[in-house]
């Protein structure tokens, strides 16, 4: 049985390929996916580990609220500098002074896309060990009208040493003079960011506050370990401030932009899911069809001395081979896709740090494993009806398909299909999880009700065909005859068009979520923002002022974002609004209690957070 398996597939190539690139696409999704997310994740871990290589401790003040990738919470006196320079084991200090600057192009447009990565400021640091810039270019900024930009910024814009560039940041444009042009590390940019740095000075007054610093870089002696050079400088500065080790400051950078890459991995997976969910479908119609088409074959075994149970194991043999080969390709083609994504990404403007494919034995044997395994369960129902075949079923010319009057069928798919629509119902709600499990829960409802309503849906849509004569009679019965053909059929077609439904609404959606509240709720005519990537940057307050003289403008209302905890749990976002004039330009609805009299220690909650 197994030489007659194996000679079955080889005789019948063309069935084999198509049972296999179903595999082969639902394994290549989920194997370019995991490819793709470890090669970024390794690709950031090493760029973020390469910054911060040689910092041993980092002093800043702590946060409740965790801001990730090492981020202090307020700005430190920077004159703490010289009590932490002076604890035992400390080699060299320097300032860290972040914030936001924008490098401008000689277009008058803004370099890089910063809807897309961040645009960061920050100042030139010249000990070696802790700057994770070095200059590919020119020289470090030897003044304050001098800048050196990331390498990636400036050959985006055709920047070399020596050229003028106008900066962006919280305070009025203002041009320097580019000194150099310096890699992270050994790429050309931050993680695809882009980076202007500066002088002490100059980043103290455009970036930061007079006489503070966001945070203090330690190198120790040698001999000294990160965690003896930790404690000394904690003792040296006292509990207010927050010190720990370089490998701590490391692994919090990590760990933050794992947690940005498991959304996108979580979103890629879904769609890889879904290729594996199609693929079961194909291959379970594949088998089905085969089976259909192998029955006077497996009778006639059957009548010759072969059981039951050794036709359901050839077929199985066969589901296996198909599934081994198929997935074993997938998982070449998985890399093919993995570069593609990345390709994407850099088309989209996400440009990733340089770092060889991230090819690792788990994410293979996952995706292999999820190939074979797909492919046998869904032959397993099929390869049980080709064992039930009789012997006597070799002497019919045809076979006769009685599902479609099958009450079992007829109630658990009912059933099945009810779950699956209730559980969609509810996840409209907001639980977008329920509406994933609904939808597939009615896949599968349907394929299981779909010979029971094949015949009377066939006979309904076949009556204006049979207005063209014999060939449309002769189609709208041969449909009805088979009704278990015609659902298999009908199941596939079913998914592709619930495919691109998915991405219509998917994407309507998430277009009517993001713009839909602002186009319904502001009344405003303008909205003036920096730009800048995250609401990291705003603008001057001093700006509001001016436009409320403005000729021509009626009212303006400031708004502020932050971080915050409220009521013990940190949020995501924490607006603030102007209360005597945000109902000018926003739509409130119902609103108890006075907005204008909050003072500086009242806030107002929405009606949901209230309740």
């Amino acid at each position: 049985m197994f030489k007659l398996t194996i000679k079955e597939l080889a005789a019948r190539k063309l069935r084999l390929l198509s049972t296999a690139f179903a595999v082969l696409l639902g394994v290549a999704f989920m194997a370019g996916t995991l490819v793709f997310t470890d090669t970024i994740g390794a690709a950031f871990d090493s760029a973020l580990a390469e910054a911060n290589e040689g910092v041993d401790a980092y002093v800043r003040t702590p946060s409740e609220i965790d801001l990730g990738y090492g981020e202090p919470g307020p700005r430190l006196d920077a004159s703490l500098a010289q009590t932490v320079a002076s604890a035992d084991g400390v080699d060299e200090v320097a300032l860290r002074i972040n914030g936001y600057a924008q490098l401008v192009g000689r277009d008058g447009e803004p370099v890089g896309d910063i809807t897309k990565s961040p645009a960061f400021g920050t100042n030139w640091i010249d000990v070696d060990d802790l700057n994770p810039y070095e200059l590919a270019s020119g020289h470090a900024p030897t003044n304050d009208g001098e800048i050196v930009v990331d390498k990636a910024s400036a050959d985006k814009a055709g920047y070399e040493p020596g050229d003028v560039a106008t900066v962006l940041t919280k305070s009025a444009p203002r041009q320097f003079t580019i000194a150099g042009i310096a890699k992270f590390g050994t790429n050309d940019s931050p993680a695809g960011a882009t980076a202007v740095l500066f002088t002490d000075a100059a980043a103290t007054e455009l970036l930061g506050s007079p006489g503070q610093a966001d945070a203090i870089a330690v190198t120790a002696d040698a001999g000294v370990s990160q965690a003896d050079v930790a404690a000394a400088v904690q003792a040296a500065v006292g509990g207010d401030v927050e010190v720990i080790t370089g490998a701590t400051l490391i692994a919090e950078d990590q760990a933050s932009i794992g947690e940005d890459l498991a959304e996108f991995e979580t979103i890629s997976m879904v769609f890889a899911v879904v290729a594996v969910f199609v693929a079961a479908f194909i291959i379970n119609n594949t088998f089905s069809i085969t089976v259909a088409q192998r029955t006077r074959e497996m009778a006639m075994l059957r009548a010759i001395g072969a059981s039951g149970r050794q036709v359901k194991r050839s077929v199985l043999v066969e589901a296996v081979v198909s599934g081994a080969l198929a997935s074993a390709a997938g998982l070449a083609a998985g890399v093919g896709v993995a570069v593609g994504l990345k390709q994407l990404m850099s088309a989209f403007g996400f440009d990733m740090p340089d770092h060889a494919m991230v090819i690792s034995n788990n994410a293979m044997i996952l995706s292999f494993a999820v190939g074979v395994l797909v492919t046998v369960l869904s032959a397993w129902l099929p390869a049980r009806r080709a064992a039930r075949i009789a012997p006597i079923a070799a002497l019919r010319d045809v076979s006769v398909d009685r599902s479609a009057g099958s009450a079992r069928r007829a109630v658990s798919g009912s059933v099945i299909t009810a779950v699956g629509v209730a559980a969609l119902l509810a996840g409209l709600g907001g639980e977008i999880v329920l509406v994933g499990v609904g939808a597939l829960v009615m896949f599968i409802g349907v394929a299981i009700l779909g010979p029971v309503l094949a015949r009377p849906v066939a006979k309904v849509f076949g009556m204006p065909l049979k207005l063209r004569g014999l060939s449309g009679e002769l189609a709208t019965r041969n449909a009805m005859r088979n009704p278990k053909r015609t659902a298999r059929t009908a199941s596939s077609l079913m998914i592709g068009v619930a495919l691109v439904g998915f991405i219509t609404v998917f994407a309507a959606s998430a277009k009517t979520s993001m713009a839909g509240s602002l186009e319904t709720d502001f009344t405003g005519t303008h909205i003036v923002e920096s730009g800048a990537w995250d609401n990291a940057a705003g603008v001057s307050p001093d700006l509001a002022d001016e436009l409320r003289s403005t000729p021509g403008v009626d009212v303006v209302s400031q708004a502020r974002v932050s971080p915050a905890i409220v009521d013990g749990s940190a949020t995501d976002t924490f607006f603030a609004f102007d209360g005597a004039t945000v109902a000018d330009v926003f739509v409130l609805g119902s609103v108890e209690g006075d907005l204008a009299s909050l003072g500086a220690d009242g806030i107002a909650v929405s009606a949901e957070h209230a309740d």
